[in-house]
């Protein structure tokens, strides 16, 4: 990233998790470090795509603005996981738009990031004030893949998006089921090897590695 480019215009971006990694580091340790641009860059995450009322305007660089123009075209467009867009959006407090940004990155290959799960990859999404406190992504895991034995920390939502995977209960989820968890719920599955690779939105608050009980 050139050093030439302002704070302030990668803002938007950073909003709109438009950032690589670099860029994105640069955005959070610039933030912390000015209240004002804190300030400025929640007023993004608020409305994306939208300038907070009272902020004086930025013309952006002409590299960054296409890339800007960009990244909310995404926000816009359906994708072959439409018909998760509104669910998404209610399970994240987002808009609509943002949900179908977040839905895109699907199949982006560079939002994804290894987890500390072995062959569990991740995208972490900033998601609407109501659920500030949780933590949310994408998750994705390979066919077979067994998830070891865990206990959750506090309230989990998730949504399956493609492939299906059988719970220790019993239960089995396949895209479009929804599984509802609470604190202290124990459990593992295994994602089924015919389904292909087992993708899910998930909203939780922690879970810790135990030992299954004999």
């Amino acid at each position: 990233m050139s050093a030439q480019v302002d704070i302030r215009e990668l803002l938007p971006l950073h909003a709109l998790g438009a950032l690589d990694g670099d860029e994105a580091a640069r955005v959070e340790a610039a933030v912390a470090a000015d209240p004002a641009l804190r300030a400025e860059l929640d007023g993004y995450l608020d409305v994306t795509g939208e300038l907070p009322i009272g902020l004086e305007p930025i013309e952006p660089s002409p590299s960054v603005r296409d890339r800007l123009m960009e990244s909310v075209d995404a926000t816009v467009a359906p994708s072959r996981w439409e018909r998760f867009a509104a669910r998404v959006a209610a399970m994240y407090d987002v808009t609509i738009d943002k949900a179908r940004m977040f839905l895109s990155w699907i199949d982006d290959p560079s939002k994804w990031e290894d987890s500390d799960w072995p062959s569990v990859r991740v995208v972490h999404l900033p998601v609407g004030g109501q659920w500030a406190g949780a933590d949310c992504g994408l998750v994705r895991m390979p066919p077979g893949h067994h998830f070891p034995f865990h206990v959750h920390l506090g309230e989990e939502l998730t949504l399956v998006l493609s492939g299906r995977v059988t719970d220790s209960t019993g239960a089995e989820y396949g895209p479009g089921d929804e599984q509802a968890l609470t604190g202290d719920d124990e459990h593992d599955f295994v994602v089924d090897p015919a389904s292909g690779e087992y993708i899910f939105a998930l909203r939780f608050h922690g879970i810790a590695a135990k030992q299954r009980p004999r």
